[in-house]
């Protein structure tokens, strides 16, 4: 793979970095930061949301809009997470 998938481009100067060693250690670094990033991406998707809801529309709305169930978009809405992420 040549390049990040979208919307991570910017990780692309992962790559860049130096020697294989600073390589390595970029790419350690940007590794232990996916679930950080993970969570922040989950408030921001939340956040999102929540706008749509207090701007009037229904859950059924924002789920068509984001092409998820309506069950999902309320528990994005209410920061409930399913899956492994619940554990």
């Amino acid at each position: 793979m040549t390049t990040p998938p979208t919307p991570f481009e910017n990780l692309q100067r992962v790559t860049e970095a130096g020697d294989a060693v600073a390589r390595a250690k970029a790419a350690g670094d940007a590794l232990q930061a996916i679930p950080t990033l993970q969570q922040w991406l989950r408030e921001v998707r939340q956040v999102a949301v929540r706008e749509l809801r207090e701007g009037g529309m229904s859950h059924a709305q924002v789920a068509a809009e984001l092409g998820i169930s309506r069950a999902r978009a309320q528990q994005i809405a209410e920061g409930r997470t399913t899956g492994k992420r619940a554990e």
